[in-house]
C-alpha cells in the first residue's frame, strides 16, 4: 500500500453542475423496476421529425441535482421507519439517454471528434477483446445476440426506472408513441426488476452493488454538501477523507463525468481533468451496457458438483456449494464479505451499509469512529496478502485490489478502475434449480448491466479482459474470475480455472468450462449533458 500522509482538513472538491448532469450517471439511477427501449432512427432529411422530440426530451430527463434529492428522501424515510423499501418513501419516475457513437454522428458531426476507439468502434466490434465466445454457434457470439448484433446496432438506448412497475410503464408507452410518431423505430425493449424474493439480490442469490465507489464532489456551495455521504468521524480518523462509508472509496469524479479532475497517485489529491472533446461532451458520461444471461440451474449444478470433489480432499471439509460460492464471489449471499465472516454467512453484517464494506486485504481492518456514534459489532477482518481467505480470484478481488498492489503499481490503479454500475436483474426468479418441472423462463433471466465511466477502454474493457478475464492478473497466478469472467484464449476451450486454500493451507483448483455467466447483446453509449442534448443534438 502506498503511504498516504493524512491531510488535517478535507480536499478541496469541486462543485458539480447537477442541473447539466444526467441522473443516470450520477448518483445513478438505483430504482426497484427499469425499462430500456433500444431505438433506430434514420439519419439525413428525416431528422427534422426527430429533432424536436430530443428539444422535448431535454426538459425531461433526470437531471443529476432531482436523482440525487429523491434518493436523499428515500433514505430519510428509510431511517425514519428502519425499513429497506419505506413504503412512504417519495415515488418518482427518472428518464435517462444514450447515443451510440452511429447514432450520434447521425446527430451532429462532432461525434466522429469523440477520442475514445471502444466508443467509435462499439460494442460489437470489440466482443472477441472481451473474451465473448468466436464459435458462431455458441450463444454468447455476437451472430446470436439478442440485442446490438450485427445490422442491429441501436441508435440510442433510453432508460426509464422507478418506484412502481405501472408508473414505469406507463412512462414507457408515452415515450414510446413520441418516438414512433418522430420516425423512430423501437428496435429493442425489454424490462428489469429486482427480485421479489430477495430485492438487491442477483439471480445467482447474491446482494449487488455493495462495494459501489463514492464519488467525490460537491452538489452546491453549501457547507459539507458532498454528493456522496460522509459517515466517518474525521476527528478521530483523519484517514475519513479516503472513504465516504468505511471502506467505501471516494474516488474522483473525472473517473465517472468528463471535465472534473480524475485521479492522481495519491487518491488525496486531484488528477487532471478528463479530456472533453469536442467541448459541449463536458458532463457527459460513457455507458456500457450489457445484457447477460445467468444460467442458474448450471450454476447451481456445477456448485454442487465441484463441492463434492473437493470436500474429499484433505483439509477442504468446509467446502459446501455455498461456502464455495461464497470464495469466488469473496462474499456471503447476504454481502457479508468473507474476509470478516470466513465460516459462515452473517445476514446482519450484510444488511449493514456502514460495516459490510470495512476490510482490506494487505492489512488488518480497523473500526472507525462514526457519526451518529454507531459503533461497529462485527469480528474485524484480518490481513489475507496471500488470498488464502479471499482467493485473488474471487471477483471482488479481480475487480477491486483495495490496498493491495497490482500489476499497475499501487493502489491507485485500483481507483482509475472503478465503475459505477447501475444496472438491474431481469427475467422472473428460478426459485429451486434442483426442483422438477418445466422453468418459466425457459432460462431467459439474468442481469441488465449498465456501468458509468469516463473511458471505456481504460475502466470496462480493462476491468473485463485484462483483471478478470487473465489468470495471472492483477496479481498472483490465482486464476480467472470464474464467477462472472471469461477465458477467450484460442485453445483454451473457454476453460476458467481458479486457486484455492484448505484450512491447512492446502490448495486445489477449480477448472470448469460451463458458461454461467452469457453475454447476449448491448452496446456503447455516451450520455451528453441536458445542455449539450438541447443546444447541439436538438438543433
Amino acid at each position: 500500500m502506498d503511504a498516504i500522509v493524512p491531510q488535517p482538513s478535507p480536499p478541496e472538491e469541486p462543485i458539480l453542475e447537477m442541473n447539466d448532469i444526467q441522473g443516470l450517471a450520477i448518483p445513478g439511477f438505483f430504482k426497484p423496476h427499469m425499462t430500456l427501449l433500444g431505438l433506430r432512427y434514420p439519419g439525413g432529411p428525416e431528422l427534422a421529425r426527430l429533432k424536436p422530440l430530443l428539444a422535448q426530451l431535454a426538459a425531461s430527463i433526470s437531471t443529476a441535482q432531482q436523482t440525487l434529492a429523491n434518493r436523499r428522501a428515500y433514505r430519510a424515510a428509510r431511517e425514519a421507519s428502519q425499513v429497506r423499501h419505506p413504503a412512504a418513501a417519495p415515488r418518482i419516475v427518472l428518464t435517462a439517454i444514450g447515443f451510440s457513437a452511429s447514432g450520434l454522428a447521425k446527430l451532429t458531426p462532432g461525434a466522429q471528434d469523440i477520442p475514445s476507439e471502444a466508443y467509435q468502434q462499439g460494442l460489437l466490434a470489440r466482443a472477441e477483446l472481451l473474451g465473448d465466445p468466436t464459435d458462431p454457434t455458441a450463444e454468447g457470439n455476437p451472430k446470436n445476440w439478442v440485442v446490438g448484433a450485427s445490422g442491429k446496432a441501436l441508435d440510442a438506448l433510453v432508460v426509464v426506472a422507478g418506484d412502481a412497475r405501472a408508473e414505469v410503464d406507463r412512462r414507457a408507452a408515452e415515450l414510446r408513441g413520441k418516438l414512433r410518431a418522430s420516425g423512430v423505430e423501437i428496435a429493442y425493449e425489454e424490462n428489469g426488476d429486482v427480485r421479489p424474493d430477495l430485492p438487491g439480490h442477483e439471480h445467482f442469490g447474491f446482494d449487488d452493488g455493495i462495494s459501489q465507489p463514492g464519488l467525490r464532489g460537491r452538489a452546491s456551495a453549501a457547507p459539507g454538501d458532498y454528493v456522496e455521504d460522509r459517515a466517518i468521524d474525521p476527528r478521530q480518523t483523519p484517514e475519513a477523507w479516503l472513504w465516504g462509508l468505511p471502506g467505501q472509496d471516494l474516488v474522483w469524479p473525472g473517473e465517472f463525468v468528463l471535465g472534473y479532475p480524475a485521479t492522481s497517485p495519491d487518491p488525496l489529491f486531484a488528477g487532471p481533468p478528463s479530456a472533453t472533446t469536442p467541448q459541449w461532451t463536458r458532463n457527459g458520461s460513457f455507458l456500457v451496457f450489457r445484457r447477460l444471461r445467468q444460467d442458474v440451474a448450471l450454476f447451481r449444478r456445477t456448485l454442487r458438483q465441484e463441492s463434492e470433489r473437493l470436500r474429499k480432499l484433505p483439509g477442504f471439509d468446509a467446502f459446501t456449494p455455498e461456502y464455495l460460492a461464497a470464495r469466488l464471489v469473496g462474499r456471503w449471499p447476504s454481502g457479508a464479505p468473507v474476509n470478516r465472516v470466513p465460516r459462515t454467512d452473517d445476514a446482519n453484517l450484510g444488511e449493514e451499509r456502514r460495516a459490510n464494506n470495512n476490510f482490506r486485504f494487505d492489512a488488518d481492518s480497523a473500526a472507525f469512529a462514526l457519526k451518529g456514534g454507531f459503533k461497529d459489532p462485527f469480528p474485524m477482518a484480518k490481513a489475507d496478502p496471500a488470498g488464502i481467505t479471499c482467493p485473488w480470484a474471487a471477483h471482488i478481488r479481480k475487480v477491486n485490489v483495495r490496498d493491495s498492489g497490482s500489476d499497475l503499481g499501487g493502489r491507485d490503479s485500483t481507483y482509475a478502475r472503478r465503475l459505477l454500475r447501475t444496472g438491474i436483474p431481469f427475467g422472473k426468479p428460478l426459485a429451486d434449480p434442483a426442483a422438477a418441472g418445466e422453468d418459466s423462463e425457459k432460462g431467459n433471466r439474468g442481469l441488465l448491466f449498465l456501468s458509468i465511466q469516463a473511458s471505456i477502454e481504460a475502466q470496462f474493457e480493462f476491468l473485463l479482459a485484462r483483471w478478470m478475464g487473465d489468470p495471472t492478473r492483477p496479481k498472483t497466478p490465482g486464476g480467472h474470475d470464474v464467477f462472472i469472467g471469461q477465458n477467450g484464449e484460442p485453445g483454451a476451450g473457454r476453460e476458467r480455472r481458479c486457486l484455492l486454500f484448505g484450512d491447512g493451507l492446502q490448495q486445489a483448483e477449480l477448472a470448469t468450462r460451463a458458461e454461467w455467466v452469457i453475454p447476449t447483446g448491448g452496446g456503447y453509449f455516451f450520455l451528453p449533458s441536458i445542455r449539450a442534448l438541447r443546444e447541439v443534438l436538438a438543433q
